[in-house]
């Protein structure tokens, strides 16, 4: 078995601290002297250096992961290989993620940090990290405020190869009342859902390779491809409008907001009553009254106008996602009973009346750990280190497992006995990244650049980096921000799902020339002046003054 380094230098370095804790904000949800500090400032203390700290000082480190259905053991080979790698105890508990939520919920609502593990996987309820329960835990002093370990000059992130790439934003959007209590694993691609695909054999086929720009264009092209080829102009089916990833960029083109945004007055504002979304509608309306869409698009019949079955010229979808193959079969993004003279392409960002077709991840980020708040220092420090590192070789066993109990190499491949695969599975090889810290891997080289004929052309690789340079440029133009992200509103909480209950009805019936344009003001009118939604702005931007 190949024998790895125990602890990364970049590791060492950053759990380095002073020896005094108090005073200097530690680990108790009280104010920190940072005041929510953003990386690159001065502010802030790290944990203790661990050196010359046994295991039997420490104690075992407990941690409760998402099993998303693998199937890993307690104690497998994997566990057994990282504390020996760590020189520390683990105890971790997968959960299934059908009964994950309910259990951490359960503990986190007795309040007592002695009931909950060391460390907890924490994901997004109702698209927020600090959803209701959690934020309570927080607040109840569950979990550790973070600020004086990973800011400042002699903080984590300053000195840790991975998270010092991050942006400012990242760990902004980490923030609750201007305090973190979580750490994300790893950062998603800025934008992702921002690719217009488009058939290219059709562009080439119709002669028409000169891209559209604007979404006035964007509409009179479509339509002209749809109507040469007798193809739907765009995949849509969904009667949930508002959040379908197959409009949503476009809606962000016209209103130049994600789901909420801050209007000419400084108030919060809700995408379906912002400035520019009846624009939406009326691009979508033409398309409908073309019958260039799924006239019965309110049914989800997904299959009608699906793309990759050859129903539609377009699709918004995820910009990653048309590295379709050199040889346009090892890897056929298309459905397999296709013609392999079907080609796709990505068109770049749209300009709209107030941005452009760039969907945000409104955190930029997915899994999360927190920290109890009843660790040692010793173990806090522990912690930090073994799920913050980095390294090639780190990585290396974190995404493959190790040589020779997970893999052999076998003429240049990773190949596995039986037994290897029964050792992966129970060691959750390749997912521990949801607990522990995963590197910062070139998502388009992942996905283009594979080895061997199911790597893209050369043109669709360039274009793809392309692409992923000109939507970070577009969203860093327009400011695009979740303004609304881990701002509690007890109202908004109890009854957002009542307030607009009747929404995306009434943006379909518009859709579908059922009602008039005065009916859906008269609607949005009074949506917005009803008590729940002022009562919602308020407590949003009360909640806002907090953090």
């Amino acid at each position: 078995m190949k024998k790895f380094k125990k602890v990364t230098a970049a590791i060492l370095v950053a759990v380095m601290a002073c020896s005094m804790l108090a005073g200097c904000g530690n680990k108790d949800n009280g104010e920190s002297t940072t005041q929510g500090t953003t990386a690159g400032t001065t502010a802030g203390t790290t944990a203790k250096s661990t050196e010359g700290t046994s295991k039997e000082d420490i104690g075992t480190i407990t941690v409760m992961g998402v099993d998303w259905g693998y199937g890993p053991k307690s104690d497998s080979s994997m566990e057994q290989w990282w504390e020996e790698y760590f020189d520390v105890d683990l105890q971790v508990d997968w959960v299934s993620y059908k009964d994950y939520q309910q259990k951490l919920n359960t503990l986190l609502a007795s309040g007592k940090p002695e009931d909950i593990p060391d460390v907890v996987q924490v994901y997004k309820t109702n698209n927020s990290f600090y959803y209701p329960v959690f934020a309570q835990a927080v607040d109840a002093g569950v979990f550790v405020n973070l600020d004086d370990y990973l800011y400042g000059d002699n903080g984590i992130i300053a000195n840790n190869e991975t998270m010092k790439e991050w942006s400012d934003q990242i760990w902004e959007n980490t923030k609750y009342k201007g305090h973190t209590y979580i750490i994300p694993r790893a950062i998603n691609a800025i934008a992702p859902n921002s690719g217009i695909e488009v058939r290219y054999d059709l562009m080439k086929e119709y002669n028409m390779l000169e891209e559209p720009t604007t979404m006035e264009e964007l509409q009179t092209w479509l339509l002209e491809l749809s109507e040469k080829s007798g193809l739907y102009a765009m995949e849509f089916s969904s009667s949930d409008i508002l959040n379908a990833a197959s409009v949503q960029a476009y809606i962000v083109a016209f209103t130049g907001q994600g789901a909420w945004g801050i209007d000419a007055n400084g108030n919060f504002c809700y995408q379906a009553f912002a400035d520019g979304f009846t624009d939406f509608m009326d691009w979508m309306k033409t398309f409908y009254e073309a019958g260039a869409i799924d006239q019965e698009f309110i049914m989800n019949q997904s299959d009608v106008s699906k793309f990759k079955a050859g129903k539609s010229v377009s699709l918004l979808n995820a910009w990653l996602n048309w590295n379709q193959s050199a040889d346009r079969t090892t890897n056929k993004i298309f459905d397999k009973n296709t013609p392999d003279t079907y080609e796709c392409w990505c068109l770049m960002p749209i300009q709209g009346p107030k941005g452009y077709t760039v969907s945000i991840d409104n955190y930029g980020f997915g899994e999360c750990i927190a920290i109890n708040s009843k660790v040692s220092d010793a173990k806090l420090a522990k912690i930090l280190e073994v799920f913050n590192a980095t390294g090639e070789e780190y990585m290396d066993v974190l995404l493959y497992g190790v040589e020779g109990l997970h893999y052999d190499w076998v003429d240049g491949t990773r190949t596995k006995t039986e037994e290897q695969k029964t050792a992966n599975t129970e060691g959750y090889v390749g997912a521990w990244n949801q607990i522990f810290l995963k590197g910062n891997l070139d998502l388009v080289a992942r996905k283009f650049c594979r080895a061997g004929a199911s790597a893209a052309s050369e043109t669709n690789t360039a274009r793809a980096y392309e692409l992923q340079d000109v939507i970070t440029q577009r969203v860093n133009e327009m400011g695009l921000t979740d303004p609304s992200l881990n701002l509690i509103s007890e109202t908004y909480n109890s009854s957002w799902n009542t307030v607009i209950a009747d929404a995306n009805d009434m943006i379909a019936k518009y859709i579908m020339g059922e009602i008039t344009m005065d009916d859906w003001n008269d609607y949005a009118d009074g949506v917005v002046k009803s008590a729940d939604y002022q009562a919602i702005i308020a407590e949003f931007k009360a909640a806002a003054a907090l953090k």
